[in-house]
């Protein structure tokens, strides 16, 4: 089935002139990340690449109208994490990435917020804030630090002590016009605090702003004060019968359907933390970007159009450490190869194709300057580019293969045909 690109029609020369549409080869397969230069690691995060900036929300169910977003690490260019290729407290860099996070049909991002103490990361997300402020963006916290400074300390009691944070991040966070709220109320996640003896009955009543307190995993949603649950992932319930550990995350949907409190689900790559300097060999595998779309499918076994998941939270977007970023684009494994034989143009692909959206064709004259005439599903392998010719000549063919969501888009080979008088 052939599908025109805007501003096409099969029967006719494109609508638009060339130039209004004219690409080059070096756009169509450069890297539009956000990161500059990260070469890929042994954890399977990819070097930066050409990434398909489809919405996330398309590998959802039919319908969809959740809300995505992503869990934002906040601390490189601090000396005990990862270089990989950027500060986090460059305001420039905080702006890329607020621009292709918007481009990836992500609505905003969950930053993991140390506290006030931990300055580095306080300064990045105030960064954050100011720039999501201008670009219509969102945010929100989500408190990863620790409170072993006060449990460690005589005298010092841990439910004052996340009440200060909450307090802090009130005044200095959730006033903002971008960050994140529900019904009116702002949305504070708490990513584990479980070793701690905090009276959460009395933290509420001295917290300011009337936050919803989120808490993760499917717990959650009966913790002591809690508004909401939002899923992350389990890398030990990765098994040779799950490699997703999607069974986690059904759990989660399944405690969601009992509850009338906030659900934010969750989507991940993959899980790999042999790099991290806390990490203890646990893993979940890629799959080639199956494990993306596999954990991204699951909301449909309990969601609907009529019946809509609220938000879904991407882990991760940036934490190069434990592999699970998809900043850089998700390795689909693809490769496509293209061939010529009189006006016809067909493909190969190695690799697995359910990770494709679809093909785009492009002709060119000097094999640099592109114009798109076709795009053609998935599934399809070859087009007669005949009527997409509009002058005799030598002409040089690509087919790029888009992939779906985040995946990694690809470039064939060029193919030379010529065109003699009809």
């Amino acid at each position: 089935m052939l599908v025109c690109p805007r501003g096409y029609a099969v029967q006719d020369r494109p609508a638009r002139t060339p130039a209004a549409v004219e690409t080059t080869l070096d756009a169509e397969t450069a890297n539009n990340t956000a990161n500059p230069k990260f070469g890929g690691q042994s954890n399977g995060n990819a070097p930066v690449g050409n990434v398909s900036k489809l919405p996330i929300s398309s590998l959802l169910y039919p319908g969809a109208s959740t809300k995505i977003y992503v869990r934002f690490m906040p601390w490189f260019g601090d000396q005990k994490h990862y270089p990989v290729g950027y500060r986090s407290d460059d305001p420039g860099q905080v702006r890329r990435q607020i621009d292709d996070m918007a481009s990836r049909g992500i609505q905003g991002a969950f930053i993991a917020w140390y506290g006030h103490d931990d300055k580095f990361k306080d300064r990045v997300s105030t960064e954050f804030m100011r720039e999501a402020e201008r670009s219509g963006f969102q945010f929100a916290l989500s408190f990863s630090g620790t409170l072993d400074p006060c449990a460690k300390q005589p005298g010092c009691d841990v439910t004052d002590a996340i009440v200060s944070e909450i307090n802090y991040a009130n005044d200095k966070y959730m006033q903002s016009p971008a960050y994140v709220r529900v019904n009116g109320r702002p949305l504070f996640f708490i990513f584990d605090l479980t070793k701690y003896n905090i009276d959460w009955n009395r933290a509420r009543s001295q917290m300011n702003g009337n936050p919803m307190l989120m808490f993760r995993n499917s717990g959650g949603f009966n913790h002591p004060q809690s508004d909401g649950a939002y899923a992350w992932m389990d890398p030990n319930a990765s098994n040779g019968g799950d490699p997703a550990a999607v069974s986690y995350l059904d759990r989660f949907y399944k405690a969601a359907r009992d509850n009338r409190k906030l659900a934010v689900g969750s989507g991940y790559k993959g899980f790999d933390d042999t790099l991290a300097s806390w990490g203890k060999n646990r893993h979940i595998p890629q799959q080639c970007g199956q494990t993306w779309m596999s954990t991204l499918a699951m909301p449909e076994r309990y969601y609907s159009q009529k019946n809509q998941l609220p938000m879904l939270l991407i882990v991760t977007w940036n934490d190069y450490e434990e592999g699970t970023e998809i900043e850089t684009g998700i390795d689909n494994c693809v490769s496509i190869t293209a061939s010529v034989s009189g006006t016809k143009v067909s493909w190969n692909i190695q690799g697995q194709e359910n990770t494709l959206d679809h093909y785009r064709i492009f002709i060119s004259r000097d094999g640099k300057r592109l114009l798109p005439v076709a795009d053609v599903l998935a599934g399809t392998h070859s087009l007669d580019v005949a009527s997409f010719l509009p002058q005799l000549g030598r002409w040089t063919i690509y087919v790029k293969s888009v992939a779906k969501a985040s995946m990694l888009n690809h470039m064939s080979n060029p193919v030379e045909l010529v065109v003699a008088g009809r």
